[in-house]
């Protein structure tokens, strides 16, 4: 790949097209009247004047820090302005890595040698931290601001996205900083950070959302007569002592369409436990029968909510 020589000096010219000798060039920030340094040489050791003063040609060595935006005023030797142009920027990828941070859990401070003096969308950090988080996190570069981290749903990050001693990723949109990804082994990826009660789509064009579950089925102890709470949706409600209890399903939680509840009589005792819905119908497979059911000492029954009001309850040792 080739590409053209950049101008190796810079010169200016007067109204006539002459070179503007002995001119006057003042350097700002972008868009203010606040002076900005630009430097002699490519080291940025050390400031021009400012103004710079040009020489009997028109000339000047003038350098600029990259990534910062400047507005230039040239004025001719009795400070009539010639010419004023502003948002000169130097652009350039530099490397976006900040090393391993220097805050706490869930509040990460970076120092970046770029010089980037505002959040923007589209800015990309790359850092190791030195602590792994532990629930809602910020981070802070370069002292602007504390910003959240968020995951790229927009959502709170989770304990243990972020992990210590590996790269962590994160690009700035929309008043946060997303986190693109985090970890080298294990590979922690931020749409995984799910607890048992998360969901997820199930990708049709009307997306309907599901809780994860399990990928086993925990068990809910129970020797009493007991109604459901939501937590209990995917578990299995165990009954092992010598007495009869009732187990009734509470329909006015909000289940949703597709909730399993797994009954299991491990009675010490020739018992049944009675599986009851609260409101609605509770319908027997395959009988089509209605009502409560008794589930006999070893019997083991399954209840799924198929429509609002609706559940079909089935097993072995039901009557």
């Amino acid at each position: 790949m080739t590409t053209l020589v950049p101008a190796l000096f810079y010169k200016d010219f007067d109204n006539n097209g002459n070179p503007l000798a002995n001119g006057l060039v003042y350097s700002y920030a972008a868009g203010t009247t606040t002076p900005a340094a630009t430097y002699t040489d490519s080291t940025g050791a050390t400031p021009n004047t400012n103004p710079i003063v040009l020489n009997a040609r028109g000339e000047a060595s003038v350098w600029i820090p990259i990534n910062t935006s400047l507005k230039f005023v040239v004025t001719d030797t009795l400070g009539n302005v010639i010419r004023t142009v502003d948002q000169v920027i130097n652009n350039q990828m530099t490397s976006n890595y900040g090393g391993v941070d220097t805050g706490g859990a869930n509040a990460y401070v970076l120092t970046y040698a770029a010089s980037f003096t505002s959040y923007t969308s589209g800015v990309a950090v790359n850092f190791i931290p030195a602590n792994t988080n532990t629930g809602a996190s910020t981070v802070n570069v370069n002292s602007i601001a504390n910003v959240a981290i968020l995951n790229p749903d927009g959502s709170a990050l989770q304990a243990g996205q972020i992990v210590a001693g590996q790269n962590c990723s994160l690009v700035y949109y929309s008043g946060a900083f997303r986190l693109l990804l985090t970890g080298t082994s294990p590979l922690v990826l931020p749409f995984l950070g799910l607890s048992a009660g998360a969901t997820i789509s199930d990708g049709a064009a009307s997306p309907t959302s599901f809780v994860v579950g399990y990928r086993d089925v925990p068990q809910n102890i129970q020797n009493t007569n007991y109604n459901t709470v939501l937590a209990d949706a995917g578990k299995s409600l165990y009954h092992n002592d010598g007495s009869a209890y009732t187990y009734t399903i509470n329909a006015a939680l909000l289940y949703p369409i597709g909730t399993t509840l797994v009954f299991v009589n491990d009675a010490s005792a020739a018992v049944n436990i009675t599986i009851a819905l609260s409101s609605g119908t509770l319908l027997w497979s395959p009988s089509g029968g209605t009502g409560s059911r008794l589930l006999a000492q070893y019997g083991r029954a399954v209840a799924q909510k198929v429509a609002a009001t609706r559940w079909f309850v089935s097993g072995t040792g039901l009557t």
